[in-house]
């Protein structure tokens, strides 16, 4: 018998606890599952409903086998699900830069590209950095440039275990408790976190987890059509702890988007939207980028979620994106990580 078909039984019975999921996953990270045994087991948690206690227990495993980073206290994530299927431009990772250009740190987490044409990790490549520098020069570089990135693979080596498994199902489009996990796997261990999800489900569960985790604040943002940002199309919907603030951009009369100036491409033109942003350019990718980060920086702040404190924020953020500071930032990384 296979070393997790119990687990799979019970989550076929819908009683698969925190502690059983950590089971489970200690024998899955440590590659010691078969593979159908293992496709079997992603199969039906997913199509059985995936709770706060799988995605609990998987973290607590996971967090174990990651190689872990040493950053400052105060430090900030914007690392999202992805997921929405809206092929958008890189929305999160611009936000990086204007938060730390704040006087943010920015210890930002990321991969390339799963379910979009470009991922954080695909941009930043297309903007000089080199996302593969080695994870023990990490600290040092959000202490010298208040920015640094994470590249998952690098920080999640025991994810080895589960990629044929992941891809197998994929091509049966069967997305996985792998997709949810990524935003929860810091390997600095950030105590903030803008957390942007693809379904309301997701947004529930990501709610219910950070509830139990009380020295971690985090917004957590189900947009508009189901994109996984604050979106400037509509009203979004942002959790923290036992709130749930629904947030239309329209009212700090930020106008409805032209989906043109969203949409992304290749890596090297999404890099060159991030750029045109920094560089004066006020069009839709600058209007989402800057309320994205005007949440940020709200909860950086420790402001009560309202349009009052959003208003003030967003303001703040013009300065840093409108004055060069945010255009300095990625130099500043791009410098750092290639020396």
């Amino acid at each position: 018998m296979s070393t997790i078909t119990k687990y799979t039984e019970l989550a076929k019975e819908n009683d698969l606890s925190e502690q059983d999921t950590s089971a489970a996953f200690n024998i899955i990270m440590d590659g010691k599952s078969e593979l159908d045994d293992l496709i079997l087991f992603l199969e039906t948690l997913n199509n059985n409903g995936i709770n706060q206690n799988h995605v609990l227990g998987a973290v607590n495993i996971m967090r174990q086998k990651m190689v872990a980073v040493d950053i400052p206290l105060e430090s900030i994530d914007t690392c999202g699900t992805g997921g929405d299927g809206k092929f958008t431009l890189n929305v999160s990772t611009a936000v990086a830069f204007v938060l730390s250009a704040l006087g943010i740190p920015v210890a930002k987490h990321g991969n390339r590209s799963i379910t979009s044409n470009c991922g954080s990790a695909d941009v930043l490549k297309a903007l000089g950095i080199n996302i593969d520098m080695q994870t023990d020069k990490i600290s040092e570089c959000i202490e010298k440039t208040g920015i640094c990135f994470m590249f998952a693979p690098n920080h999640h080596p025991a994810m080895k275990h589960v990629a044929e498994a992941r891809q197998i199902l994929g091509k049966k489009g069967v997305k996985t408790i792998f997709n949810m996990l990524g935003p929860l796997l810091n390997p600095g261990n950030v105590k903030k976190q803008i957390i942007g999800v693809f379904s309301s489900e997701i947004q529930k569960i990501y709610k219910e987890v950070f509830n139990k985790s009380s020295d971690r604040e985090a917004f957590i943002v189900y947009g508009a059509d189901g994109m996984d940002e604050i979106s400037t199309e509509g009203s979004n919907k942002i959790a923290h702890k036992d709130n749930l603030f629904d947030f239309d951009p329209f009212e700090l009369e930020i106008k409805r988007p032209n989906v043109i100036e969203l949409t992304g491409e290749n890596p090297e033109f999404n890099a060159s939207r991030i750029i045109d942003i920094f560089s004066g350019k006020k069009d839709s990718f600058y209007d989402i980028v800057s309320i994205n980060a005007a949440l940020g920086l709200v909860l950086d702040r420790n402001l009560k979620l309202n349009n009052k404190n959003i208003s003030i924020c967003l303001n703040d953020v013009g300065t840093a994106m409108n004055d060069g500071t945010a255009l300095d930032k990625i130099e500043q990384l791009k410098m750092f990580t290639n020396k």
